[in-house]
């Protein structure tokens, strides 16, 4: 009986079992990776809330922080920055106004994701519409839509910025 010399130098009729093992794990492999199933996955807009008399529940002080920086920047907050704005929100004895201190902190800074005040002006429907699902994750009703219209239309002093804070300090923004 002849034994290779090295592992490479050997012939296939010497290992039968060898030979078809490996015709069988290539045959395998093309066939499987050819059977992947994909699948994509839509998610739904839906609406949270009819009207403001449905939230309940008050946020957290790290709930409120954390969606008021993402409301604003569009991104998380890292968890440093939420540990320095907790300890300020709970060192006050007045939470709200500690609340409305940190909006303006936040609003007054560099990187917040604001639409221009010419964009507002160019369409104040769709403008009055994606605030509130922004901020209070509900359409406004015909009420809110006509008051925010008229206070857009007549006072050229207010601003996208001024909406914003005046929105993320209201009552219905504490609650979920």
């Amino acid at each position: 009986m002849n034994r290779p010399t090295s592992f490479l130098n050997f012939r296939i009729s010497e290992f039968p079992n060898l030979a078809i093992a490996i015709i069988f794990a290539v045959l395998i492999s093309q066939t499987s990776c050819n059977n992947v199933k994909r699948y994509i996955y839509q998610v739904q807009e839906q609406e949270l809330y009819q009207t403001a008399a449905q939230k309940l529940n008050l946020k957290t002080t790290d709930q409120f922080i954390s969606i008021a920086y993402s409301h604003l920047f569009g991104i998380s907050i890292a968890n440093n920055e939420l540990a320095k704005y907790n300890v300020s929100l709970q060192a006050l004895g007045d939470k709200t106004t500690m609340q409305d201190m940190i909006v303006k902190s936040m609003i007054n800074r560099g990187g917040v994701q604001l639409i221009t005040d010419a964009n507002m002006r160019s369409d104040i429907p769709a403008f009055i519409e994606s605030t509130y699902l922004r901020f209070y994750n509900r359409k406004p009703n015909e009420f809110e839509r006509w008051k925010m219209k008229d206070l857009i239309e007549k006072n050229t002093d207010a601003t996208p910025k001024m909406i914003y804070y005046s929105m993320m300090t209201s009552d219905e923004y504490r609650y979920y």
